[in-house]
């Protein structure tokens, strides 16, 4: 496979949902309603990678945790308060929200997961496009990663190509000699 565009986005963890919103605007006609701080982070990510993305890509997603506002609320109205969850919290705390939307704006078809970030979480998300294109399931791989830990940063690869493996376990090695559109908000 062959990194063919890449996206990185930073933002401090005080921006609010409607900042990020309001940058998200620029990249996407139709933003959806209704999403959480997780899917909107991905989104500026994935969108600017938009007119590079076939429909028959796969979608690679990995988070330490679903976002954490939602995930809290969700726990704190049905475990604390006994009550039933909001639809908004309910369906967002479902760990492929993000994906669906992501693949939703971007026009995707092909597979969508969404995994645990770990240590050797670009390896692991290679591993798992790899396997869908040795299929022939997919041509391209969208690859996101989300970091939410203090302040934020999402990065995303577009990779396509044949099944060649890749020898980088993080971004910056797998982004080498590609320019990669940057985002500070």
């Amino acid at each position: 496979m062959t990194v063919i565009a890449a996206s990185e986005v930073h933002g401090l963890a005080s921006i609010s949902d409607k900042e990020l919103k309001t940058a998200l605007s620029q990249w996407l006609d139709n933003p959806p309603r209704r999403i959480d701080r997780l899917i909107l982070q991905c989104l500026l990510a994935a969108a600017p990678l938009k007119a590079q993305v076939r429909s028959n890509c796969g979608l690679y997603l990995a988070s330490a945790h679903p976002a954490r506002a939602t995930m809290g609320a969700l726990l704190e109205a049905v475990c604390v308060q006994h009550k039933q969850p909001k639809p908004f919290e309910f369906v967002n705390s479902v760990s492929n929200a993000a994906g669906f939307h992501i693949a939703q704006q971007l026009g995707i078809d092909g597979p969508n997961l969404f995994i645990g970030a770990g240590e050797q979480v670009w390896a692991q998300l290679l591993s798992l496009a790899n396997l869908d294109l040795q299929d022939g399931l997919i041509e391209q791989a969208l690859l996101l990663v989300c970091d939410e830990r203090g302040d934020f940063c999402v990065r995303a690869l577009l990779l396509e190509g044949q099944t060649d493996k890749i020898d980088a376990a993080n971004f910056a090695g797998l982004s080498a000699g590609i320019e990669v559109r940057q985002l500070e908000i």
